[in-house]
C-alpha cells in the first residue's frame, strides 16, 4: 500500500498525464464514425452522385441520422445548425411562434414527419450559401457552410477525418468520464475490501455537488472533487474556484467541531498543465492531491481519515 501523504507542486506537476489514452474510448470513437461512414454510402449522396435537393430532402426523411452525417460533412455544429433554425423561424421561413428554441432531437422528429420541412432542411443544407436573404443575418463562417454542393467527389477518408474531427467534442467529454471512472473503479476496489462505502451527490458541508463522498454524502469524511482537461476551456478557473470554496467549508467545519475530515484534489491532464497558477493553487489548497498516477495513495488517504464506526459495515 502507497503510503498517503501531501504531495509538492513538483511532484504534481513532473506526473501529470498530458493526454489520457483509452483504447476502448478509441474504438467506441472508430464505430461511430464508421457507423456514419456507412450510412453516408447511401447511393443518394455517393461520391459519383449529383448532390440535388429532392434527394437529400428523401435521404434526411428516411434515416434519423441522416442530418448528422450532412451536418458533419459540411462541418457545422448541432448547436449552430439549431440556432440557425431558431433564426429561421424568427424569420417567418419556418411557420409557427417562436418561443422557445427547438432542440435537435425535435428538429429531426419534425424532418422525419413532415415533408415540406425536410425539403426546407434539405434546400438550406445544399444551398443556403446562395440564399440572400441569409446574408444579413448569418456570418460568412457559419453561412458558407451551407453548401452541400461541394461535398460532391469527397473521398471516403476525407470524410471519415471530417466525421472524427466533428466528434471532438463528445471525445473530450468521454475522456473525462472515463478518467472519473478510473477513481470509481479504485473507490469499489477499496470497498469491496474494507466495506467502506462513497457516495456522489450534494452536500450542505460545501454546497456544490461532489464527485465522491466517502462514506455518505449526508456525512463526508473525504471528498473528492476531480477535473481532467486535455485541453484549456473557459470552465476551468471556476472549476478551480469551487474547489478552492470546498476546501475552505471544510477547513472551517473541521477547525469548528475538531474534525479530521479531509478534501482531495483529482486534478490532471494536458489543460491543467497550460494553467500553471491554477493547478499550484489546486495543489496547495487541499489536504491531498492526486492524479493519474498517485491514484494508489487513495486507499491509505481513506484508511488514515474514515471514522472506525464507517468501517466493515
Amino acid at each position: 500500500m502507497v503510503v498517503a501523504r501531501k504531495i509538492s507542486f513538483q511532484e504534481a506537476w513532473e506526473s501529470a498525464t498530458v493526454f489520457f489514452v483509452d483504447n476502448e474510448l478509441e474504438d467506441e470513437i472508430d464505430m461511430e464514425v464508421e457507423s456514419l461512414l456507412d450510412l453516408a454510402k447511401n447511393q443518394s449522396i455517393s461520391e459519383d452522385a449529383p448532390i440535388e435537393v429532392d434527394t437529400i430532402a428523401n435521404f434526411l426523411s428516411k434515416d434519423r441520422r441522416a442530418i448528422e452525417v450532412v451536418l458533419k460533412d459540411i462541418e457545422l455544429s448541432e448547436e449552430k445548425f439549431m440556432r440557425i433554425i431558431s433564426l429561421l423561424r424568427r424569420l417567418g421561413r419556418i411557420p409557427g411562434k417562436f418561443e422557445s428554441e427547438w432542440g435537435f432531437a425535435k428538429i429531426k422528429q419534425k424532418i422525419m414527419h413532415q415533408k415540406d420541412f425536410a425539403l426546407l432542411i434539405a434546400t438550406l443544407l445544399v444551398d443556403g450559401k446562395r440564399d440572400t436573404e441569409l446574408f444579413p443575418y448569418i456570418p460568412r463562417y457559419y453561412l458558407e457552410t451551407l453548401n452541400y454542393r461541394e461535398i460532391k467527389g469527397s473521398s471516403l477518408e476525407a470524410r471519415r477525418i471530417r466525421y472524427k474531427r466533428s466528434l471532438i467534442g463528445t471525445y473530450g467529454g468521454k475522456k473525462g468520464y472515463k478518467v472519473e471512472d478510473k477513481i470509481r473503479q479504485e473507490l469499489d476496489r477499496i470497498q469491496n475490501k474494507y466495506r467502506i462505502h462513497y457516495a456522489q451527490g450534494r452536500s450542505r458541508m460545501v454546497e456544490t455537488d461532489m464527485d465522491f463522498a466517502i462514506p455518505t454524502v449526508e456525512d463526508p469524511w473525504i471528498i473528492i472533487m476531480s477535473s481532467f482537461q486535455e485541453t484549456t476551456s473557459s470552465g476551468q478557473t471556476t472549476k478551480a474556484r469551487d474547489m478552492l470554496s470546498a476546501y475552505e467549508r471544510v477547513q472551517r467545519s473541521n477547525n469548528r467541531y475538531g474534525e479530521n475530515r479531509v478534501f482531495i484534489n483529482f486534478v490532471d491532464g494536458g489543460g491543467w498543465l497550460a494553467r500553471k497558477r491554477d493547478l499550484e493553487r489546486l495543489v496547495e489548497n487541499c489536504h491531498y492531491f492526486i492524479n493519474i498516477y498517485h491514484l494508489d495513495m487513495l486507499e491509505d488517504i481513506i484508511l488514515k481519515h474514515i471514522p472506525e464506526k464507517y468501517r466493515n459495515h
